[in-house]
């Protein structure tokens, strides 16, 4: 007999390939131990020649440049900016609308609107 959710239990283990659940909490990372005070854990040459991950300064890098290259500061991510409201027209303005009023629909007696071009009506099938 199948489950209602298919053959496998939804709370046993996962099939392998499948993703994590996003439900599950994070599995901790293992880091190494410390270096205990007093010890080094690289030679002095190192902060010149060569770096973990980047190896030796190559011939072809310029001798101004550090090597190795510092990371690029992360991103700044900016927000979208809010959403802009026009402000009203002033009522003696000829193409002020009184509250309540739209255009293209519901435009006051005499309102200089009626004379623009209507948008053209979405076709409909």
């Amino acid at each position: 007999m199948t489950k209602p959710n298919g053959p496998f239990d939804p709370s046993g283990p996962r099939p392998p390939g499948w993703p994590v659940s996003p439900f599950e909490p994070p599995k901790t990372p293992q880091l190494p131990p410390p270096d205990p005070p007093g010890s080094s854990s690289g030679s002095e040459e190192d902060d010149e020649s060569s770096s973990v991950g980047f190896g030796p300064r190559p011939d072809w890098w310029p001798p101004y440049l550090d090597w190795p290259p510092k990371p690029s500061p992360p991103p700044e991510i900016l927000y979208p900016p809010p959403i802009y409201t026009w402000p009203r027209l002033p009522v003696d303005h000829p193409y002020y609308l009184p509250p309540g009023y739209s255009w293209p629909n519901n435009l006051p007696p005499g309102h200089p609107g009626h004379n623009v071009p209507q948008p053209p009506k979405p076709i409909q099938a």
